[in-house]
């Protein structure tokens, strides 16, 4: 029997996870973590191969399925898993660090991001969207833990406040997961009523519209609290400020996607049905809110984690925009920028945490001169920021281009326009906030904390890095046809 890339993918975080909890050491406990990560990617890279050569990649049962869709989450997944683990490395698992944590919380710590990625995996294997929602949930079980880890007042705060309104978001979707569920017994009749994605797609031109109306308006405010959409964010800025570092790369970069995952899993649903153009209202109005709100919000926020949180809201609601507009061009643009998204916000997220440390303060108005006060951190940033506007030549440059474009295209102009004026809001408002805290002059001592060793730290910009600026300039071929593939996987 071949091995099943698919199996190991889960098996590995899962048992990694307890491999934390009993090896001795700060060294051992590392060491488990990052072969944790880096062996999930290696199983993510077989499954990709395999997805490129068959089109789908070996399951062992009928709940699990990954296609070329499922393959694009999984990479950003492992990727951003991967670095998030290296950077912790420095930031919480070496004794002098000033996040350092005793071994007893080193262990918890590792075992909660490990069983994180694996609730994740296992929403981008996931064919029966029950299981899809029952990992979704489990990512908020775990998740919170992790926001709340520091077990200060506000953490503590902002823990509560996100597993309160997620766990709340998530009845809603369960309801709307019940009604496709119903709108598949009365296609098929009650024998072949299914909620598997693979069946759910064959059976939804049979489908009842206004059942389905009712089940994406519960699935979209379920889902899309989940990923952050305005006005249903406001447990996203809480809980990226209070959460370790590494923790607010991976809520950012990769648990927002799996929302939006699910629901693009929907819409794949939606678009059998002849002449439903109801979910696309639902894209394009949630992503216009939540573009324009994270606009002026990122205006006036003064909190650097709090601003990359913003940041995230804005970029969910263009992705949302892209789907949306739909179309090959809209559906390319909108996941690649899912792709390039997580890579751009992980490595700021890290560069910042690394600011934060040296700066002993995430207030951007108490830090100047950090690109020549700590030039490595500082050209990150700088890089980063630069491609969180949007500027080319970066990857989000690309993707965003193929987003307005197909709006255009697609002869949706004023969404586009409004788009665009949002897209230059926001870039004003990052050069607003960079400029002080980057070109501002150096403070006359430096900074005044004492930054870990920077070997794990380097290696995890290092490895998102490329994919910030390498994407915008040249599309790997392999991965060119992954995406292809995916958005032919949503549109059929």
């Amino acid at each position: 029997m071949p091995l099943e890339w698919t199996v190991v993918l889960l098996l590995v975080p899962a048992a990694c996870a307890g491999l934390v909890e009993v090896v001795p050491g700060r060294s051992a406990v590392n060491g488990v973590a990052i072969a944790g990560a880096l062996g999930s990617l290696i199983a993510v890279l077989a499954i990709v191969q395999q997805v490129l050569l068959q089109g789908t990649a070996a399951t062992p049962m009928d709940a699990l399925y990954v296609d070329a869709l499922s393959a694009v989450l999984l990479l950003l997944l492992s990727v951003v898993g991967l670095a998030s683990i290296l950077y912790s490395v420095d930031y919480l698992g070496r004794e002098g660090s000033p996040h350092s944590l005793s071994l007893t919380q080193l262990r918890r710590y590792y075992a909660f991001v490990l069983l994180f990625l694996f609730t994740m995996f296992l929403v981008g294997e996931a064919n029966n969207l029950g299981l899809l929602w029952i990992a979704l949930e489990g990512t908020t079980l775990v998740s919170a833990l992790l926001v709340g880890f520091y077990h200060t007042r506000k953490s503590i705060e902002a823990s509560w406040k996100y597993l309160v309104l997620c766990t709340v978001g998530l009845v809603f979707a369960l309801f709307g997961t019940l009604l496709l569920y119903l709108a598949s017994a009365t296609a098929s009749g009650s024998a072949g009523a299914s909620l598997d994605w693979t069946a759910l797609i064959q059976s939804a031109p049979r489908f009842d519209p206004g059942l389905v109306r009712l089940a994406l308006v519960f699935l979209f405010v379920g889902y899309g609290t989940k990923a952050g959409f305005a006005p249903l964010h406001t447990w996203l800025p809480d809980a990226h400020s209070e959460a370790p570092t590494p923790v607010s790369a991976l809520l950012s970069a990769g648990l927002l996607k799996c929302a939006i995952y699910a629901l693009l899993r929907v819409d794949a649903i939606t678009l059998r049905m002849p002449g439903f153009t109801f979910a696309t209202w639902l894209f394009l109005g949630f992503g216009v809110v939540s573009v324009l709100l994270a606009a002026l919000f990122i205006l006036v926020q003064r909190d650097l984690k709090r601003l990359l949180a913003y940041h995230s809201v804005e970029h969910i609601g263009i992705i949302s925009i892209g789907i949306g507009f739909g179309g090959p061009l809209g559906l390319f643009g909108a996941i690649f920028h899912m792709v390039n998204h997580a890579a751009t916000k992980a490595a700021l997220f890290l560069a910042g945490g690394d600011l934060a440390v040296a700066a002993r303060t995430k207030d951007l108005d108490e830090i100047s001169g950090a690109l020549t006060a700590i030039p490595a951190t500082g050209t990150v940033l700088l890089i980063g920021g630069l491609a969180l506007a949007g500027v080319p030549p970066f990857s989000i440059f690309a993707s965003e281009f193929l987003i307005v474009s197909s709006g255009f295209q697609a002869g949706d102009w004023v969404v586009a326009v409004i788009l665009l004026v949002a897209l230059a809001i926001v870039f004003g408002g990052l050069l607003l906030h960079l400029t002080s805290a980057l070109f501002g002059p150096k403070p006359r001592q430096g900074f005044p904390g004492i930054r870990a060793r920077v070997v794990g730290t380097a290696l995890a910009i290092g490895l998102l890095l490329p994919l910030v600026v390498g994407m915008g300039l040249l599309l790997p071929n392999p991965f060119a046809t992954l995406l292809h593939d995916a958005v032919r996987v949503v549109m059929g």
